[in-house]
């Protein structure tokens, strides 16, 4: 720490060093959460997206800590998360893909079971259906 800046005389105020924990703080959720992502595969969706939940919650409560103003390292750490940020919700697009496409399978399965066990249920027909057209 010999060329820290608190050794030099010169001495951070609180607020910037809370804004910058907070800020190297949200950059690694981000990094978590991108990471979990990559990782994702279908036997463990559900525990991903679980976490990915909690992640982002944590991450929602220190944002809500980070006011400008800000300084130049900061911005540029700001502008890294905002860069990841677009990655995440690429991944979080395909992954709402993913899971939509499953429900409708499953949806479809369960039309395709229901058919079997009572073919006749469904079906609403209008043979011998009698209209009179007069009034």
């Amino acid at each position: 720490m010999e060329g820290s800046n608190e050794t030099r005389g010169i001495s951070i105020c609180p607020r910037c060093k809370n804004i910058m924990k907070s800020l190297e703080q949200v950059y690694e959720i981000t990094l978590q959460i991108l990471r979990l992502l990559e990782e994702n595969n279908n036997r463990n969706r559900n525990e991903i997206i679980e976490r990915i939940d909690e992640l982002i919650g944590d991450r929602e409560h220190l944002i809500k800590k980070i006011h400008p103003p800000y300084t130049e390292k900061e911005y540029q750490l700001g502008q890294k998360i905002v860069a990841l940020n677009e990655q995440i919700k690429t991944k979080m697009e395909y992954l709402f893909e993913d899971v939509k496409s499953d429900l409708k399978r499953l949806n479809q399965q369960k039309e395709l079971n229901r058919s079997y066990i009572n073919p006749y249920g469904p079906i609403k027909t209008t043979d011998g259906m009698y209209l009179d057209r007069k009034q």
